[in-house]
């Protein structure tokens, strides 16, 4: 069926705007744009009056954990949780949701929203819930807390010759406090009783209409290998009509044929081109690595056993050599400045080509860095949403703060930043990522932090769309609103060009269109 949007405000780049829009679901690609007076009606099956409303491409979301973040939902929820009282009661009406020998599981808490003092550790959740295992992680997926009967039951005491002191908490009397971090919570989390399938696949079920609704129809999907059947079983069920760029663990690099073989057939929807590692750990967690060490503290962070052991580099330069693309999680400002000397190694040993490389997150970055960006043809893929949490955060543990979140400075220079929303550690809505993007609003700083780095709403957009493209090297099929392009377009309730910055955050989409099929 071919559809004509017309009477509309068609963003079409920068500042430039055409009038109307024709796309064609059979092919699935933009047909023609311009001028109302250029449109023959007929030629239309069906025709829609835009009511001069803002029509957008579609979102890309630069990279999310797709399915953990559709699980959350139906997980204990403690991500405005400011007292021990908040924490009480939602793990107590919890509890009553479980079945017998189910764990308590979600969380995804910060201690930016508290209140009141206190700490989030083994003794708080066993005076509230000793009988049932409980495992309560921090916003950013790279902590959490278990208390005693989930030490119990996953043998985790027994595990320190395994992991590090910087891993399993002890306090100053050598005792576990129930925190653990990085490879010691991923450990506990495969003991954790899984979710049953049809109950997984309705969830994501759920998520996909909930990306539909807020404009968003490709991904960038930080991929989970305990959920490889189920992503298989979604495609081959023709369940997933997302647009997905799956970055998968760099570990997995020698069993790439295994994917291949798996996926192969879905290529069209289901892209495998990237490799995922991380370089560090995360800020609130204290394992982000540091130039200088933490406010109060004679350490600066960790980097992960990976790193440290070798294997990084010998997997990177192999999947980097054999034309694959490397996504490398990087925190602190020194992982982020070693990553970067290690893109130079890289270009020496595997010669200069247009492999954009990916640092995800570069949270943290010194001024004597900015522009080597533009210069090693990285891909900085961000997560604007986080500085509400990360900019009080930074200024109680970091002794020089002013380093985070500077990435406009990047796009000053030329270089691709794209946006995305690390899901579930963030709202996957794009017009909330827009509007910290460009306010820099941030707990304890309601006028903004470091407003100097605020993102103008042309390069929001950009970096949400076309970059996205760019990064996962689908520029030529998607992200723009253009002739021979793919139709994923959105038409809003708000002209985001209009409206004050403030009212961005509640901003809605009213239809949504992947391929030229009507999605929302």
């Amino acid at each position: 069926m071919k559809t004509l949007l017309y009477n509309a405000k068609v963003w079409i780049g920068e500042t430039n705007f055409a009038e109307s829009i024709g796309f064609d679901s059979g092919s699935g690609k933009i047909i023609f744009i311009g001028k109302n007076i250029d449109t023959n009606k007929k030629d239309y099956n069906e025709v829609i009056d835009a009511e001069k409303k803002l029509i957008l491409p579609a979102f890309t979301d630069g990279h999310m954990h797709f399915i953990r973040g559709s699980l959350m939902r139906n997980e204990l929820d403690l991500s405005d949780a400011a007292s021990v009282s908040d924490f009480s009661k939602r793990i107590n009406f919890y509890r009553e949701k479980i079945k017998p020998g189910e764990w308590i599981t979600g969380g995804y808490f910060t201690e930016t929203n508290f209140n009141e003092k206190f700490s989030v550790d083994k003794s708080l959740l066993d005076n509230i819930c000793p009988e049932i295992p409980v495992a309560v992680s921090r916003i950013d997926l790279h902590s959490f807390v278990v208390n005693s009967k989930a030490i119990e039951l996953s043998g985790i005491k027994n595990m320190t010759g395994k992991f590090g002191d910087d891993e399993i908490i002890r306090d100053s009397e050598g005792i576990l406090t129930g925190e653990l971090k990085e490879r010691a919570m991923y450990y506990v989390l495969d003991l954790i009783p899984k979710k049953s399938s049809d109950s997984i696949i309705t969830s994501i079920r759920n998520e996909v209409e909930r990306l539909f609704s807020l404009g968003i129809t490709s991904i960038s999907d930080i991929f989970w290998t305990e959920y490889f059947d189920i992503y298989k079983y979604l495609l081959e069920q023709n369940l997933l009509p997302l647009r997905i760029n799956a970055i998968i663990p760099l570990e997995d690099f020698h069993i790439i044929e295994k994917y291949r073989l798996a996926f192969g057939d879905f290529k069209e929807n289901f892209k495998i081109n990237s490799f995922k590692s991380f370089y560090d750990g995360s800020l609130s967690s204290e394992s982000a690595y540091f130039e200088k060490n933490y406010i109060g503290k004679n350490y600066n962070g960790v980097r992960t056993d990976f790193i440290n052991s070798g294997e990084f580099e010998r997997l990177a330069l192999e999947a980097d050599k054999a034309g694959y693309q490397n996504a490398v999680h990087a925190i602190g400002d020194k992982a982020v400045s070693d990553l970067l000397d290690f893109v130079e190694m890289l270009i020496v040993k595997n010669g200069k080509r247009d492999r954009r490389f990916r640092i995800e997150h570069a949270q943290h970055i010194k001024q004597s860095d900015l522009q080597r960006f533009k210069k090693l043809g990285i891909v900085t893929s961000v997560q604007p949403s986080h500085l509400f949490v990360d900019a009080k955060t930074a200024t109680e543990k970091l002794q020089e703060p002013g380093t985070t979140h500077v990435y406009k400075k990047i796009i000053d220079d030329g270089g691709k930043v794209c946006f995305g929303t690390d899901f579930p550690v963030a709202s996957e809505n794009p017009f909330e990522t827009i509007y910290y993007a460009v306010t820099r609003e941030a707990k304890g700083f309601p006028a903004g932090f470091n407003t100097e780095y605020c993102i103008d709403l042309v390069n929001c957009l950009k970096a949400y769309m076309i970059n996205n493209a760019f990064a996962s090297f689908e520029e030529n099929i998607h992200g723009n609103l253009e002739t021979g392009k793919f139709a994923d377009i959105i038409i809003l309730r708000n002209d985001l060009f209009e409206i004050e910055k403030k009212d961005i955050k509640s901003a809605s989409v009213e239809m949504t269109f992947s391929n030229g099929k009507r999605v929302y």
